[in-house]
This record gives C-alpha cells, sequence and structure tokens, in this order.
C-alpha cells in the first residue's frame, strides 16, 4: 500500500546501518529536544517538528511520555522530516479525531522504521485500544499499517 514509504525506511536504514531513532536523528543532524508538557512551544501537543529558514530540523518532544511511546513520537515526526519534505512545521496532539493523509503516513513510517509488529498470539483477544498500549502507539496508527 506504501511501498514509497517502504523504501525510505529501508533507505534510513541502510544510511544509518541502525533502526535506533536516537542514533538516527544524531546521523541525519536532527536535533530532538524533551521538554515539559506545559511548554509553549508545544501548543497542548505531544511533540511538534520544525524547519526553520535554513535548514535546520529540531523536534520538540513532552518529557513526560513512557520510553517506548516517545519513541513512536520521535519516530512519527522523523517521518515528517523525511518523507514530507514540504512541510515545515507539523505537530503530534493525541486527541485529534480526522487525522490527515500525512499524519496516516508518518505513523505507517514510524511502525516500519521502528519494527513494530502486531503479534497475533500475544494479542489475540484484545481490543484495538488493548493492542496500542501493548505496543506504545496510537490506536489509529494501527489502521496506517
Amino acid at each position: 500500500m506504501h511501498k514509497w514509504i517502504d523504501e525510505y525506511i529501508n533507505g534510513v536504514v541502510e544510511y544509518c546501518d541502525t533502526r535506533d531513532i536516537f542514533e538516527i536523528c544524531d546521523i541525519l543532524d536532527i536535533k530532538f529536544n524533551k521538554v515539559d508538557k506545559n511548554n509553549a512551544l508545544l501548543i497542548g501537543n505531544e511533540a511538534i517538528y520544525i524547519r526553520d529558514c535554513l535548514g535546520d530540523e529540531m523536534i520538540f518532544i513532552r518529557s513526560d511520555l513512557p520510553y517506548r511511546y516517545m519513541k513512536f513520537i520521535l519516530a512519527h515526526e522523523l517521518a515528517h522530516a523525511i518523507i514530507h519534505t514540504e512541510i515545515t512545521f507539523a505537530t503530534y496532539h493525541n486527541y485529534f479525531l480526522n487525522r490527515t493523509k500525512l499524519e496516516h503516513q508518518a505513523d505507517y513510517f514510524a511502525l516500519g522504521l521502528l519494527d513494530i509488529e502486531i503479534d497475533k498470539v500475544e494479542c489475540e483477544g484484545l481490543t484495538i485500544e488493548q493492542i496500542a498500549s501493548y505496543l506504545y502507539v496510537r490506536e489509529d496508527s494501527l489502521f496506517s499499517y
């Protein structure tokens, strides 16, 4: 469905020789800062990606997020930097009801980059909400895969 995104994922993994999101950000020179959830930069969001007029890129992410969920959000924002080069600003808000095509593409990228898969045996009988919680991802990100 998103073969072109798979090609980006494979390219990033090959170029960086890792799937570690922190190493990838370092290699690609995309800075990230953990900030308090009340920081004005976040405007109530969980994370924000910014590309300035000089091409410098930065991700600000809430410092109180669980580690595995933070990795997913960071990978999602990294997707905007890599596959949505036409945007200069993107936010990740956990409560949007209608998420855009770009958001679903970024979720797909994050799931693929982090190699997150649903184990059918371990997740048998669980609801989507429970599976998302188990995997530390957003519920609707599972529909992107």
